[in-house]
Formats: C-alpha cells, structure tokens, sequence
C-alpha cells in the first residue's frame, strides 16, 4: 500500500475511506491539534481530469455555504500531483453506518418517528440554504448525511452538485463508477431531464421514508428495475410499516415523492415550515436531543446527557422563540380578560339574531359554556364555512370553539369542488378535519390564498 500523501501542516492519521477517484483522511493540524478530514485525489487521477475539477468545483461550493447543517470547509490545496479539500471532523457516522448498524442488530432499520422528523428538518434548512445560494446538491442520499453523536445532522457529498442555473440533467452522475446511488434518485434524474430544486426533496424524501419504515420506497433487483419502480410505483402507506408516524408526517413524506415535481413542496423552504409545524414549540430550540435520542433508541451508543454543540445563530433563535413565548401569553391573558368582559354582551348580541356575517371570534366566545374544538386542516388550503358563516382560512387556521351537537363544515377553494361534512361536537374533545382539496391544477387560482400563493405552508 502506498504510504499517505504529505498534507503539511497537516499530519495524516490514517485513511477512513476509499473511493473510486478519491480518498479520505483522518488528519491533524502539526501545531493546532486539530483534527479534520482531508478528501484527496487518488494518486492515479490526474489533475488535467474532470475528476479533479469536480473536486475543485465541490470546494468552491461549500466555500459559498455557511450553514450548521453543511459540513464546513477548512481549504482547498492544490499540490501538484495532488489536489485536497480540508473538511471539518465530526465524531459519528454516515447515516448509510447508522443503517446498517441498526439493520445488522435488529434485522431492520426503524427509527423513532419525531426523531427522524428533526432530523429531516435539519436537512431541509441545509437544502434550502444551498438552494439560496443557487446550488443543487444532487445527491441526497444516506453516506452523504453525517450524523455528530451528539445529534447535530451534516449534509455532505456536494461532488454531484450543480449550479441551479445551469439545470444538470441526471445522465452526469453515472460518469463516474460507483458514484451514485439507483434508490435514491428522483423520477427526473432516472429519466435525464434538467433537474431543479424538487430533485433533492424527492431524494429526501426517499431517505424519511427508509428511516421510518425500515425500507426503502422503492426496491428492485436491479438497476433497472429499481429505475422502474422509481417512475411508476407508489411507496406503501408508511402508517402500514410503522404506526407510530403521525398522518401529518406521513402527508410530508408522500408528497415529497410525488412522481410529478409539480406536485412536491415548491421549495425546501416550505418543507421546512411543514417539518416545523410537525414539531411544534420543539422546532425553535434544538433538535440535536431529538436526534440523538432516536440514535439511542435504535441502538447507538450515544452520550446520554452531554450538551449539543451550539452556536450564535442556536441561541438567537431560542431567544426570540422565549420572547414570542411571552408575548404570546400576554396577548392571551388580554385575551382573555377582553372575552370575560365581552363574553355576556356577545351572547345577547348572537342571541338576538344578527344576520350579519360572524367572525371567528364571535365563535370562540359562543352563547353556551358547554363547547367542543374543531381544528380545520386543508391541502393546500381553505375558506372555512360553519353552518354557513365564514369562520377562517387555512393553513393559518386556529381551533374553533363550537357549541355541542351537530354542525355543517363547508370547505371552499377557487380551483376545487367544496367539500362538506357534518360533525359532531362533543364537549371538551377536539375534532381535527384533514381534508385534501382536489384542485384543479390546469386552472388553479391564488386569489384569496393566505399570503397570495395557494399552496403557501401547508403540507
């Protein structure tokens, strides 16, 4: 075996990983003592190759990202022979490791559902960052999701990576032997169309649903047939594989792999607003624990109560989730003082018969203290009508307090049939009404759609 490249000041402490026209190094700086991963040029790879300007082009792509979800950059050398990346270390694993350890110690590879929703939140923000900077990852698979022991998820792997202007068409990622993955490639990449920002949701898409369900969406015996099932099948229900997935998760998932990108989420951003709503409050602190916690009950050795990694950004966005958290609850005890003083007048108001419209509110503060909940949840979205009156719109839609018994809910979009149902309200329980709205899409209209797009924030 040829010895180690002289990566000076770096002193090499061994080969981690090998690849086709690359290999990577675990490395410590001579003076700082600080360890890093060094992704080099295999010695037979010349620098006049497009291999190496695809590493070169990778390092000037991260060098545009700075996001805690994107593994960072040290350096770029170029020594000929040889050409390197300087990466940061992270002490973990591949998310490809992770499956196979879970896998090889329980035969599959099920993954606590919250968890993974985190984890797939930290994804979209890297994505979603990319995006914004005008790049196309291409290759969201697994052994290019780095996960810290500590739950902090990295996303790597942008060797594949194109500039969104120049629209990549997926034929270049078999160029190079072994580089790519048939099971997590979108139905755009297998038919070699000029790919966008979709691209990389579908793939991710791919690797929450294998983490939830123990399997992958899409299997066959080969390439060809995987390709197949790729363009053609539809994944089984994840709530089949696994019950623990919320229906709201699993609506996420599936429209990630939707065959037609038309009908995925719009953007990373808006898969991160999905992700968020899923977790709630959770979403605006740290999801390293959540992480780590779905490592440890998969069966990874992970530190049990060590702190997570935190940076400036971390700390000013749980800051401004504790001062939205106080004025939240000032606004509810004005609220609510506001409906105790209110509450009377208004019941002899409703009482008396208006035949004006009702608001919202006038329904939350209703003629009867024995009330039930009704949340409304419509894709993309929603007028909602209650026996009749217009009470609110979705995906911003707040629970509404709704007298005991029998009511008619009224689901109007400008581009789909109404939808109606009849509930029962039963006091103190909530109903929640998932409907999904069958647009259609040849003459859909924003008009009326909460911040003027129809599919805005909701999943």
């Amino acid at each position: 075996m040829s010895e180690a490249p002289d990566f000076e000041p770096y002193v090499s402490l061994g080969r981690i990983e090998t690849g086709p026209t690359c290999d990577v190094y675990q490395a410590r700086h001579a003076t700082l003592e600080r360890e890093v991963w060094i992704k080099v040029l295999r010695e037979h790879v010349p620098l006049s190759s497009p291999f190496a300007a695809r590493l070169e082009r990778e390092g000037q792509f991260l060098a545009r990202l700075d996001h805690v979800n994107i593994i960072d950059i040290i350096d770029c050398v170029r020594r000929p022979p040889r050409l390197w990346l300087v990466l940061e270390a992270i002490d973990g694993w591949t998310l490809a490791e992770v499956i196979a350890q879970v896998r090889r110690a329980s035969g599959k590879a099920l993954f606590e559902a919250r968890g993974v929703a985190a984890l797939g939140l930290q994804i979209a923000r890297a994505l979603a960052h990319a995006h914004e900077a005008g790049i196309l990852h291409g290759a969201v698979w697994p052994q290019h999701v780095i996960v810290s022991k500590l739950g902090l998820c990295k996303l790597s792997g942008f060797s594949l990576a194109e500039s969104l202007e120049r629209q990549r068409e997926a034929a270049k990622i078999a160029s190079e032997p072994g580089a790519f993955e048939p099971a997590y490639l979108s139905p755009e990449q297998v038919r070699e169309e000029p790919l966008d920002e979709r691209s990389d949701l579908f793939s991710l898409g791919v690797v929450l649903y294998e983490l939830l369900a123990g399997q992958r969406p899409f299997q066959g015996t080969g390439e060809g047939s995987t390709a197949r099932a790729i363009r053609r099948d539809a994944p089984e229900p994840l709530t089949q594989k696994n019950p623990d997935v919320s229906p709201e998760l699993e609506r996420i998932v599936q429209r990630c792999l939707e065959k037609q990108r038309e009908r995925r989420f719009d953007s990373a951003g808006q898969l991160v607003r999905a992700l968020e709503h899923v977790l709630g409050s959770e979403a605006l602190v740290d999801l390293n624990p959540m992480v780590a916690r779905a490592l440890g009950a998969a069966g990874l050795s992970v530190p049990s109560a060590a702190p997570s990694p935190r940076t400036r950004a971390d700390e000013l966005r749980q800051l401004a989730a504790a001062r939205g958290l106080r004025q939240s609850l000032i606004a509810l005890f004005c609220v609510s003082g506001l409906l105790l003083v209110g509450g009377a007048a208004l019941h002899v108001w409703l009482d008396a018969g208006s035949t004006g419209p009702r608001r919202a509110e006038d329904v939350l503060v209703g003629g009867t203290r024995e009330r039930g909940q009704l949340l409304v949840v419509a894709e993309p979205w929603a007028h909602v009508y209650v026996d009749g009156q217009r009470l609110e719109t979705t995906p911003f839609a707040i629970p509404l307090e709704l007298s005991v018994g029998i009511h008619h809910v009224r689901l109007e979009h400008p581009s789909a049939p109404p939808e109606r149902r009849e509930i029962e309200i039963v006091k103190g329980q909530r109903i929640v009404l998932d409907v999904v709205m069958r647009v259609d899409r040849s003459r859909r209209s924003d008009a009326g759609a909460p911040g003027g797009r129809a599919d805005a924030g909701a999943p």
